[in-house]
C-alpha cells in the first residue's frame, strides 16, 4: 500500500511539474531605423495589408528625402529616389504584423548592400 501511495504522489508531482505555463512572456515589438548598415525597418498602421505595404514604402522614401534634405544633398527629388531605390523596396518584406483598432500594424524591412551610404548620398 505504502508503494501505492508513493507512486500516485510521484506521478502527481511529475504531471503537475510537466503543466506548467510559462508567464511574463510578452512578445518583443521589431525595432525600427537601422538593424545594420544594410537594413532599414518602419513600422506603420493602416486598413488593408496591400495599403500598409504602400504607406511603408512612402515613409521610407520620405524618410530618404528628410536625411537627404538635412545633409544639404543635390539629390532629393523623390521621383528619382524611388527609381533609385525601387529594388529595395520591391523586396522588403513584412516582418512582423498585428490587428489594432485602428486596422493592421505592420513592421517593413528593406535591405541592399550599402544601404545606409545610399539614404545618405551627397
Amino acid at each position: 500500500m505504502k508503494k501505492v501511495i508513493w507512486l500516485f504522489l510521484i506521478s502527481t508531482a511529475i504531471s503537475c511539474a510537466s503543466n506548467t505555463v510559462p508567464t511574463n512572456h510578452a512578445a518583443k515589438p521589431a525595432a525600427t531605423g537601422w538593424s545594420d548598415e544594410d537594413t532599414y525597418t518602419v513600422q506603420v498602421t493602416d486598413k488593408t495589408e496591400d495599403d500598409a505595404v504602400n504607406a511603408a514604402k512612402h515613409k521610407i522614401l520620405k524618410d530618404i528625402v528628410d536625411v537627404r534634405v538635412r545633409n544639404n544633398s543635390r539629390y532629393t527629388d523623390i521621383v528619382k529616389i524611388r527609381d533609385e531605390f525601387d529594388l529595395p523596396l520591391k523586396n522588403g518584406k513584412i516582418i512582423e504584423q498585428m490587428k489594432t483598432a485602428d486596422g493592421l500594424m505592420i513592421y517593413y524591412q528593406i535591405h541592399d548592400k550599402g544601404l545606409k551610404k545610399k539614404f545618405q548620398r551627397q
